[in-house]
Formats: structure tokens, sequence, C-alpha cells
């Protein structure tokens, strides 16, 4: 059987809008992603600070295991495939099962495109951009023409973005206590989201400099039809006009909170020395 190719990722980072960028690429009628925005397939190991829930290969194992991932597993599963029957959605029901129901290997990731024929496929998962080399190495051997979609975001705006949005979601205790934030944001998981030089090392060291696009938060918010021009050029699509109302429109937003003056002067991950945001 002949599967499909996967044309681009859109790799992160996190709170830079990548959920934004999803919506705008979706509706394009040249453009096919899946229901769901992250499928977490190529950081599925558990060695990765990232969402394990499809790091176990076959059913049985995520249906009975007893780890925090398989419990994960199972409440995304059923969470996806009741929304799924209320919306009475045959479409969408039978992504969903081939998603959760599959055993988890290339062939079966090359499958969840195959409803966008003909269409320019691809899908965003933010935590992409800290893998390691030998898995974006993978990657490129399953997909040598892939484009890569990289958004940056001043890491400091980035980090505290996270803490706003997990504390909105009562996952973060205390936003008031300064002890826990500098914890959270020297914590080896968010250094790494942070280190921008080393994901742009380990991802150009594999892709071609015209294989990968880097923009930036700061254009979404000043000039969103251009960032997102830019993308559907990168893409090789034909751009098309989105009303200023919906491009401007919030996802995943939390309250808004000045950075505290103490965490503002933190240095947080590494940036290219050429992004101007991170002055």
């Amino acid at each position: 059987m002949k599967h499909p190719i996967v044309d681009f990722l859109g790799i992160g980072v996190q709170r830079a809008g990548t959920t934004w960028l999803w919506r705008k690429l979706r509706q394009h009628p040249a453009i096919w992603m899946p229901p769901i925005k992250e499928l977490h397939y190529f950081s599925r190991a558990t060695t990765y600070p990232s969402p394990s829930h499809l790091s176990e290969k076959y059913l049985r194992d995520r249906l009975f295991g007893k780890e925090i991932y398989h419990k994960h597993f199972r409440t995304l599963m059923w969470g996806h495939i009741g929304r799924s029957i209320k919306r009475h959605s045959v479409r969408r029901l039978r992504w969903m099962s081939r998603y959760y129901f599959g055993t988890y290997d290339d062939n079966w990731y090359r499958s969840l495109f195959k409803e966008g024929e003909g269409l320019v496929k691809g899908e965003i998962t933010p935590s992409y951009s800290i893998l390691q080399a030998e898995d974006v190495a993978h990657i490129k051997m399953l997909f040598p023409s892939l484009k890569i979609i990289l958004l940056l975001r001043n890491p400091i705006d980035r980090a505290w973005s996270q803490i706003r949005f997990d504390w909105t979601r009562e996952r973060f205790r205390d936003i008031d206590d300064l002890d826990q934030i500098k914890a959270f944001i020297d914590s080896p998981k968010q250094s790494l989201r942070g280190d921008y030089v080393r994901m742009i090392d380990v991802w150009s060291s594999v892709f071609s400099e015209a294989q990968l696009f880097i923009g930036f938060y700061d254009e979404l918010v000043g000039n969103p039809q251009k960032l997102l021009s830019d993308v559907f050029d990168f893409l090789g699509v034909q751009p098309i006009t989105t009303p200023e109302r919906k491009l401007s429109e919030k996802v995943n937003f939390s309250e808004s909170i000045e950075v505290p003056m103490e965490i503002r002067g933190l240095s947080v991950g590494k940036v290219p020395s050429g992004d101007q945001e991170a002055q």
C-alpha cells in the first residue's frame, strides 16, 4: 500500500503562536491537517520532557498500563472519541479511531494523513523543537523533502506566557511566588524549550536552509497577514486573505499580567544573535 507523504511539520516553539498558525493553515483549501493539533509521534519517548501518551507501540499496553502517560492516553482517547460521537462525525470518528487504536510505527503515522491525498499535508507539535539529532535524522529519512516551520518568541516572554497559561488553568500554584517562578524557568524542560540556538543547530544540521522557515511572534502580533502569507509562500500554496478580525483572534490566551522585574532580568535559554526579539 502506498503511504502518504507528509509535506511539512510545525515544530514550535511553545507559546509562540503555533495554535493560531494551526487554525489558520487548516482554513486553506489546499492544505490538509489532522483534526487535533499535536500528534506527538516523534517526541513520544519518555526520555523527552513532552507528553508521552504515544510511547507504547501496542494498544493493550496503553489501555492497561499504570504509568501516568498511560492514564493520559486513556483520558485523551475517551474525550476525543466521545466528542466525535456527539458531533455525529463519521469522518472524525474514523480518524480518531486510527489515531488511538493503531499500532504505533512509521506506517501508522503516515496513515494519519491519507485523507489529505492531493493536498499539502502537515502537522504542528511544538515539542518537536527539542528533539535530539538522531530523531530529526529519522524524520529526514522518512520525508526527505519535508519543510519545517519554527516560530520563535522572546524566551522570557515565552516562559512567562507558559506560567500564566498554567496558572489560569490551575496548573501553577502561586504566580506571586518568585522562587517558584524562577525554579520553573530554570527547570531542564523550560531551559531546553528556550534554547533556540540548540534547536536551530539540530534541525539545520539535518535539513537544508531552504527547508527551514523561521518566523517570530512579534510578526504575528504586528503584521499577522504578512506572516501567514510568508508561510503560505514557503509551503508553495496560493496566499489567501483572512479577515482582520479572524487574524487578530486570540487562542489559548491567559490573563494579562506583567512580567516581574526580577524575572525580566533572568537569562533563559540561548537565542541566535540575529534575533532582534531577544535584545
